[in-house]
């Protein structure tokens, strides 16, 4: 059972619909918003073609390739005359070479050159120089007249040169050239067509990656929406959950208080009805019985001293003085009564017999005062004659009620407080069994 009355943690609120209504419809509005620009963007990607038409290009593959098919079996069929054209070439160059490194030392390429700068210096020594020029002009000259075979080697080398050009040229012109240059240019347009193409599917592949790129986005956004709705749903529910739990068990608390204060009440009945019988069962007992066998004596000394032919008189006045005895508790017969009036019921039959003889000295007793005398387990009497033993039966009662009351007393007592201890015991159980469940 809860002692404590629940607190509402700070963070929830009580749910409020017309606010969460009006974050729902910001959000939907949002979505169907994107979701026009989404369908939009997707009716542009569903109008491109499905598959670029690409006839035109693979015609132009197989031209190209068929082009460089011929091109290859062209070159093939001139390899030989390549080959020599190459040979030549290298020839020509390693020449070229030769002839180049000689330059570098000497700078005359023909012997007719030397052979002038001889002469020149010559004409130089004889015209009349000083000693020392003399003497260069005369080792430049001495080093032209070592060199001139060399320079002899030079002009053989260049004639070889020309020789193997005019050769070179000749291979060459025995090449036709034109089959080979309209398939290089034929192989450029269609290349260069080629190329344009790619570049359009470039261009349309590149407008679709953009609208991808754009329903992607767009996409994404509506998930953002779509996820921000689904959190305000969970948080509102959350929280809803977590307010009416809340109301749930304040009501249940309330609903315990009250429980609580119904049982408290109840206790304290049930003490208090405990209370009043144990002070009840602490009275001196036989109270009742005694106050009967007084109320009896008195009763029945009314009859004494009183003539027989006074007995209507009498009987009117044991009606009147009956009423003395309404408002008693009758306590119910028992078996041990039954047996105790067993003896007395007989009398009774025989007494009956002999008021036929005898009615002037019949006793009619009202039934309260009868059901006194039962209580009591007392011979009621029925006939006057019998008021002074029955008197004296009565007082002998009372005197048995006085010695049986202290023990009598003590006994109910001990009940009562038996019958206290035992409904606390029950309770106890009881709070333990409430405390486990």
């Amino acid at each position: 059972m809860t002692t404590t009355p629940p607190v509402l943690p700070d963070h929830v609120k009580k749910p409020n619909e017309e606010e969460h209504k009006k974050a729902l419809e910001a959000i939907n509005a949002n979505i169907d918003k994107i979701q026009k620009q989404f369908d939009a963007v997707r009716d542009k990607i569903n109008k491109l073609p499905q598959k670029n038409d690409s006839t035109r290009r693979e015609e132009l593959k197989a031209e190209l390739a068929e082009i460089r098919e011929k091109q290859a079996e062209l070159k093939k069929t001139r390899k030989a005359v390549y080959e020599q054209l190459d040979a030549i070439n290298d020839s020509i160059r390693k020449k070229v070479g030769s002839i180049k490194g000689f330059v570098t030392k000497i700078p005359y390429k023909t012997t007719a050159e030397v052979d002038e700068r001889i002469a020149e210096l010559e004409r130089k020594i004889e015209g009349g120089v000083r000693i020392v020029e003399e003497k260069k002009m005369l080792q430049e000259i001495s080093l032209l007249k070592r060199n001139r075979l060399s320079v002899e080697d030079i002009d053989e080398q260049q004639n070889e040169i020309n020789r193997e050009r005019s050769i070179h040229d000749e291979l060459k012109k025995n090449i036709d050239e034109s089959e080979a240059k309209r398939l290089s240019d034929r192989y450029e347009a269609l290349d260069a067509e080629f190329k344009e193409l790619n570049q359009d599917q470039n261009k349309q592949r590149e407008a679709r990656n953009k609208l991808y790129d754009e329903r992607n986005r767009l996409k994404a956004q509506l998930d953002e929406e779509y996820t921000k709705m689904r959190q305000l749903r969970d948080e509102h529910r959350k929280n809803n959950d977590e307010y009416y739990t809340f109301v749930r068990q304040l009501r249940e608390y309330k609903r315990e208080q009250e429980q609580l204060r119904k049982l408290q009440e109840e206790q304290e009945k049930r003490e208090e009805a405990a209370r009043q019988e144990l002070e009840l069962a602490s009275l001196p007992a036989f109270e009742s019985e005694l106050a009967l066998c007084d109320n009896l004596t008195v009763f029945l000394e009314g009859f004494l001293g009183k003539q027989q032919n006074q007995q209507e008189e009498a009987g009117d006045q044991v009606n009147s003085m009956a009423n003395a005895f309404e408002g008693m508790v009758i306590k119910k017969k028992t078996d041990e009564d039954d047996l105790f009036f067993s003896g007395a019921k007989s009398k009774k039959n025989k007494q009956q017999k002999g008021l036929k003889e005898k009615k002037s000295d019949t006793l009619k007793l009202p039934l309260a005062t009868m059901e006194a005398f039962f209580d009591i387990k007392v011979t009621v009497p029925t006939k006057i004659s019998e008021v002074p033993a029955t008197i004296q039966k009565l007082k002998e009662r009372k005197a048995f009620y006085l010695a049986e009351q202290p023990k009598a007393t003590e006994l109910n007592k001990k009940k009562a407080e038996e019958k206290i201890a035992a409904m606390k015991k029950a309770e106890e159980e009881e709070e333990k069994e409430e405390v486990k469940a």
